[in-house]
């Protein structure tokens, strides 16, 4: 019978810590994806924005319309910034969850490995047991098969006086 894997616990808790660890890098990534696309989404709002301007400006308006339009720049300008750093602190924190998630699955890969040699190891244990159990039984077998004078002696004796071993 097999004995079981010492570190079957710690494999099964190092197997569901790695799949959070997955879900975590999962998260992380979406999260900076997301924070991309509204960058994206930005500064095509101001690209639009800019466009409609100059067209207005091209026709001439009143200098109260320019300096809302300058503030509505800087406004884009600052919440640009504020995405751009979004983008750089999610791609921080995406990139350490990927750290913390491969260092995991490498804990993982060597339990597996351990368990692995372990189920190995307890199939050679219990194929030499098998053997010795096979090579008694033989043995058993072969001494019922003697003659009764040999299996008190352990020598054969013929007829004519002499021992053969």
């Amino acid at each position: 019978m097999p004995r079981p894997f010492s570190l079957q616990l710690v494999l099964d808790l190092t197997e569901r810590r790695a799949e959070a660890k997955s879900r975590a890098v999962k998260l992380a990534h979406a999260e900076w994806l997301r924070a991309r696309t509204q960058v994206v989404r930005m500064q095509q709002q101001r690209a639009r924005y800019n466009d409609g301007l100059s067209a207005r400006l091209r026709q001439g308006c009143a200098s109260d319309v320019v300096q809302e339009a300058s503030e509505a720049l800087r406004n884009y300008q600052k919440r640009l910034a504020a995405g751009t750093q979004m983008i750089e602190s999610t791609h921080a924190a995406w990139q350490r969850a990927l750290d913390v998630w491969q260092n995991e699955k490498k804990r993982l890969e060597a339990l597996q490995v351990l368990a692995q040699r372990h189920v190995l190891e307890e199939a050679r244990r219990d194929e030499k047991q098998e053997r010795r159990l096979h090579d008694e039984l033989a043995s058993k077998a072969a001494y019922m098969r003697m003659p009764s004078q040999q299996r008190e002696t352990g020598f054969l004796f013929l007829e004519s006086g002499r021992v053969d071993g």
